[in-house]
This record gives structure tokens, sequence and C-alpha cells, in this order.
């Protein structure tokens, strides 16, 4: 039989743990930048998905529709 499958969810060392994973480096600093156009179009079929499955949600925060 071979070795034990990698835990994928242990990725925060207990406490106390002598892991060499908490002897990390400071983290690197990301750069965050906005690509997105002004308007964003969006489809009809886009709006009619996104009532179906938020209609009452959203009726809940903004009211019906007029």
């Amino acid at each position: 039989m071979g070795a034990a499958p990698l835990d994928l969810y242990d990725y925060v060392p207990a406490a106390g743990s002598r892991n060499t994973r908490e002897r990390r480096s400071a983290p690197q600093r990301i750069r965050i930048t906005d690509d997105w156009p002004e308007i964003v179009p969006i489809t009809e079929a886009e709006v009619r998905i996104v009532e179906a499955y938020f209609g009452d949600v959203l009726d809940e925060l903004f009211g019906p529709l007029p």
C-alpha cells in the first residue's frame, strides 16, 4: 500500500506545532488592478437568470418592482 494522501484541508498549522510552514517569510504585496469597463453590458438572458434565482432575495432587499 502506498503513502497516505495529502490532507488538502490542513493548511493552517496547529497551535504549538513545530511545522516548517510556521517559518514563512513576510507576505509579498499583491498589486490589484481593475480593468473592467465603466459600463458592463448585461444580456437579457443574464437578467432573466438572475431574476429567476435571486428574485425573492432582491424583492426582500429592494422591494418588488412597480
